[in-house]
């Protein structure tokens, strides 16, 4: 009787424990009355017949889901996460999406916009209408960035269209008149003897033929 792993009359024959192959995933190696078997990446066990779990050191970075695979793994990646492990931030201010010189900050799957003065919107797109609380008190505004102008309707002027224009200030009444303001206008209050819009017609007071009985009437000059 042979001993275990060799047969033939003699016993010099090795029984090949490799035949038929025992090795699921592997190589198989023969011993006396053994085997070996050398795994393929991914497999482990006796008979490699183990699939290696890769996801069993929780390779994925930043909430990433990880699907094992044979000698390997797949990371499928929280939204804002890219890379093979989810490690890389994606950069959601590449290309640049705020407009008119507006600051992007990069957050994980959004990003913030800075406006610059006068801009308003998710991406700075608004121009901030500076007309909207009717800033002109007496004229027409036009919207600028970050400013207005203001178009004073007549007699009125300032930024913002405040000041009522004295149109006395030019001293328009002539012959000791005093001068009324008003809204792009002014009045004359003439002295005795004069009328006119700036009281510079004297006034003939022998035109009513005042004296009677062949008098004849003269008006004293004006000094």
């Amino acid at each position: 009787a042979c001993a275990a792993g060799y047969s033939g009359a003699t016993c010099a024959t090795n029984i090949d424990e490799c035949a038929p192959q025992p090795c699921k995933n592997g190589t198989c190696t023969d011993g006396i009355d053994a085997f070996s078997c050398d795994c393929k990446p991914g497999w482990s066990g006796e008979l490699c017949d183990t699939d290696i779990n890769e996801c069993a050191g929780d390779p994925c970075d930043n909430g990433g889901v990880c699907t094992d695979q044979v000698a390997a793994f797949e990371c499928a990646c929280a939204a804002g996460y890219s890379g093979a492990t989810c490690a890389t931030n994606i950069d959601e201010c590449a290309p640049e999406p705020c407009e008119n010189g507006g600051v992007c900050t990069d957050g994980v799957n959004q990003f913030t916009c800075a406006c610059a003065a006068g801009y308003s919107g998710e991406t700075c797109s608004v121009n901030i209408d500076e007309c909207a609380g009717s800033p002109c008190q007496n004229g027409k505004c036009a919207d600028l960035v970050n400013a207005f102008e203001c178009a004073c309707d007549a007699g009125y002027s300032g930024a913002t269209c405040e000041t009522d224009v004295n149109e006395c200030a030019a001293a328009p009444c002539k012959n000791g008149g005093s001068c009324i303001d008003g809204v792009a206008e002014y009045t004359c209050q003439c002295a005795a003897g004069w009328s006119g819009a700036t009281c510079e017609a004297d006034i003939d007071e022998c035109a009513a033929l005042p004296c009677k009985n062949g008098g004849v009437c003269t008006t004293p000059e004006v000094a």
